[in-house]
């Protein structure tokens, strides 16, 4: 846990942009913001970044001045909403939440800097009670800090995201491939040694452009009607 980080103070700021205590376009200073939340600038300049990565304000041209954005709107439903609607039975089993420095990989795709703070966060995903991903996300710190008190064994990552962190994914920045299993995948997902496993690379994006989430899922791809029901586009290139 990154301890200098003002998780306190960014929670305030998010609770009173969620609940409309600033009106939706409505201009903010920094000196207006520091005397509302009885914060000193440096703190609040740690955490606008986080705010705007969020899509809640955007900074304007004029120094220290934002735009109140607010909670944005998505139509996107999580894959464990959309697992529920088909009348699947899904759950996760966590296997690792930790902490990390950003490696240059992560860094990038996640567009921070090298070292950053990140979360590591690993489960398989089932349905109806079968393996079927082997899932690793990485967020910064910020985006969700204390996620590791977090359950989510049967509710939605995605879900949890927008309600307790106002972190919402509005479009996804996704790319498919099939790849040879390692042999965590296949220790993980009961494969077979010289398998292929179904890639889905995944940027959830905000109402900003801002990456929230880098995703990298590894789906077995002889469970297809699974496959097909929860990632349509990428069932598609099994059939190539």
């Amino acid at each position: 846990m990154n301890k200098s980080y003002p998780v306190e103070l960014q929670m305030r700021l998010e609770k009173a942009i969620v609940e409309g205590a600033y009106a939706r376009g409505s201009v903010v200073t920094i000196d207006e913001l520091a005397r509302d939340l009885r914060a000193a600038d440096g703190p609040l300049l740690l955490i606008l970044p986080m705010a705007h990565r969020k899509g809640l304000v955007e900074p304007l041209a004029e120094e220290g001045t934002y735009r109140i954005l607010g909670l944005p709107t998505t139509e996107l439903s999580s894959v464990f909403t959309h697992t529920q609607d088909r009348g699947l039975k899904p759950r996760s089993l966590v296997r690792r939440v930790e902490v990390e420095p950003a490696s240059v990989e992560v860094a990038s795709r996640l567009r921070i800097e090298v070292g950053s703070p990140v979360y590591r966060y690993v489960r398989t995903r089932f349905v109806d009670e079968q393996a079927l991903a082997n899932q690793t996300n990485y967020m910064p710190y910020a985006v969700c800090p204390g996620l590791e008190r977090d359950d989510v064994s049967r509710h939605s990552f995605q879900k949890l995201l927008e309600s307790k962190y106002a972190a919402i994914t509005v479009s996804m920045d996704e790319h498919f491939a099939v790849l040879p299993a390692t042999d965590q995948d296949g220790e993980i997902l009961g494969m077979a040694p010289g398998s292929s496993i179904l890639l889905v690379d995944r940027l959830a994006l905000s109402a900003t452009g801002w990456p929230l989430v880098w995703a990298n899922i590894r789906i077995r791809p002889d469970r297809y009607e699974y496959v097909q029901a929860l990632w349509p586009r990428a069932a598609k290139l099994l059939n190539q």
